[in-house]
């Protein structure tokens, strides 16, 4: 990716993380990053393209931030550190600005959610491991709540996103 690229994304990213994607024209993405909208359309084709690359970037870092946790091999470790990564936000505000990016684009636009195989399996794993009945749909439990206490504390609903954590928790390792 361009410089240029990077930096209509990385405004799109920010702007559609604090007000949505339906509520951010090109023409604002364009003016945040200090290039024309000709620019934007000749580096995405369309605001669609555009989305496309946010949702994928918010992936990817959702996936980096996630994976630096995942390698304990005791598997109430790994459920309690994944699902203290949102009490991070506040302090590393720029790191999950992706991340909250992708969850806005993809409930606006109806986008199903993703997930990292590897970060699935882990989960899958841990929650296996604990011994709950359907690892699978624990698993992507503990994702959905993570992303809504990701979002939270991204806006400042720290103590809400903070509840969603210790109560899943509370149910998951009695905890």
């Amino acid at each position: 990716m361009t410089e240029k690229q990077q930096q209509i994304l990385s405004s799109a990213q920010k702007l559609f993380a604090l007000e949505g994607v339906a509520a951010v024209s090109t023409a604002r993405i364009a003016k945040e990053a200090g290039v024309s909208e000709a620019l934007i359309f000749r580096h995405f084709r369309n605001k669609q393209q555009l989305v496309d690359a946010v949702v994928k970037s918010g992936l990817s870092a959702k996936s980096s931030i996630i994976n630096g946790v995942l390698h304990s091999p005791d598997s109430v470790t790994l459920v309690r550190a994944v699902l203290t990564i949102s009490a991070d936000v506040v302090d590393n505000y720029d790191l999950f600005l992706p991340w909250v990016a992708h969850l806005r684009a993809v409930r606006e636009l109806g986008m199903g959610s993703s997930s990292d195989s590897f970060v699935r399996e882990r989960l899958v794993w841990a929650v296996s491991d604990i011994g709950h009945g359907r690892p699978e749909a624990v698993a992507y439990t503990i994702e959905r709540v993570l992303d809504q206490a990701v979002e939270l504390s991204f806006i400042g609903e720290k103590d809400e996103a903070n509840n969603l954590s210790i109560g899943l928790r509370e149910l998951l390792i009695n905890e």
